[in-house]
């Protein structure tokens, strides 16, 4: 092969393993104690007791780190027509393969929830408050 087609493949594939492709989290994700539907303007949360949105602004590294902000409302069932109580919230989480777990920071009231470990796929939480 000659040494200049060799150097620009090279080339070509260091610069393939320097820049990573960050996870996809859009999509139906579940588990136990949490459910997250994402796209990329934005996101439902379901809780056992409490539901949640994830603003169209989320962004996630290369590294897989999730960030977001948006809004979490407590008690049972989907966020009502025209609200319940909006707490601001921060969403922070790490998300590889089928896995994604995240906390909830509410800013108003300085209370961390979670973590909340989810898999792609998995299945949605009943919204009951008991």
């Amino acid at each position: 092969m000659n040494p200049k087609w060799l150097a620009i493949v090279a080339l070509a594939g260091a610069a393939a393993c320097a820049s990573p492709t960050a996870p996809d989290p859009v999509g139906a994700w579940g588990g136990t104690q949490a459910s997250l539907v994402l796209t990329a303007a934005g996101g439902t949360l379901s809780y056992a007791c409490g539901a949640g949105t994830i603003d169209s602004t989320w962004t996630v590294s290369s590294s897989g780190a999730f960030l977001a902000t948006g809004q979490h409302y407590f008690g049972g069932g989907p966020v009502p027509p025209g609200g319940g109580t909006p707490h601001p919230a921060i969403y922070r989480g790490d998300v590889g393969g089928n896995a994604f777990t995240f906390t909830v920071a509410l800013t108003d009231s300085n209370q961390t929830l979670g973590p909340f470990a989810m898999v792609r796929g998995g299945p949605p939480v009943r919204e009951t408050c008991l």
